[in-house]
């Protein structure tokens, strides 16, 4: 039976979506079917949900600013931003990217404003431009459903899931990934991505398009 996903997974339907007739997850025994993704959907709608309510609130207490504001009450909307970005960056629907722009935007005008302000600490106007480039990089990272759903507070991936879900993924979204981890962390996941491909070469499952994402993540390990 032919199941049916939504166009636009949030992150828990997106992983099932994986999964689905995907070798790769071979310790998956439990066949995934139509309930099972009907749940996962009710719960990233719930999040949906609680996301858009966060997001408004954010955008009234924006609006209400005065024109001088503390450094901490910045500090605080600049970590609101951050959390709701990743929030954003997982969900489902065809109207997350335009929330993403308006959030960018907002990190964007507020670092702007604090630097026209007259802050003449030359020292903490380099510290906030070097912030900025960092948050800018990461909410690039985030442009990845991947990269999202394995940041994710709750995310679905678990550890037993990890390499079958990277060997799974298009090229450009499996080498953001890889910035994820440290040297060694490549180095383990390289050792048990190939015992696993070729356990399941041995059961008749070549999987060439995994073994082509096998070379991209060791070609990872020359950049460390």
């Amino acid at each position: 039976m032919t199941l049916n996903f939504s166009q636009h997974p949030g992150c828990r339907e997106r992983h099932l979506q994986r999964q689905y007739h995907n070798p790769l997850f071979f310790h998956n025994t439990v066949e995934i079917t139509q309930i099972d993704i009907e749940a996962a959907r009710r719960q990233d709608q719930t999040e949906t949900i609680a996301f858009q309510k966060d997001f408004q609130s954010l955008l009234e207490e924006v609006a209400a600013l005065q024109t001088q504001v503390s450094a901490d009450k910045i500090l605080n909307l600049h970590t609101k931003i951050d959390r709701l970005y990743e929030q954003c960056a997982s969900l489902g629907g065809d109207d997350y990217q335009t929330q993403q722009q308006g959030l960018l935007n907002l990190s964007q005008l507020i670092t702007q404003a604090i630097l026209e302000s007259g802050i003449t600490d030359l020292v903490m106007l380099a510290e906030l431009e070097k912030q900025q480039r960092a948050r800018e990089a990461h909410f690039s990272l985030l442009e990845h459903s991947l990269i999202a759903d394995l940041l994710h507070s709750q995310s679905p991936i678990t550890e037993a899931a990890l390499l079958p879900t990277l060997l799974s993924e298009t090229e450009t979204s499996l080498q953001a990934a890889m910035n994820l981890f440290e040297s060694e962390q490549r180095q383990r996941l390289c050792q048990e991505a190939r015992q696993l491909l070729t356990q399941l070469q041995t059961e008749g499952q070549a999987l060439p398009a995994a073994w082509n994402q096998l070379a991209l993540m060791e070609q990872s390990l020359l950049t460390t």
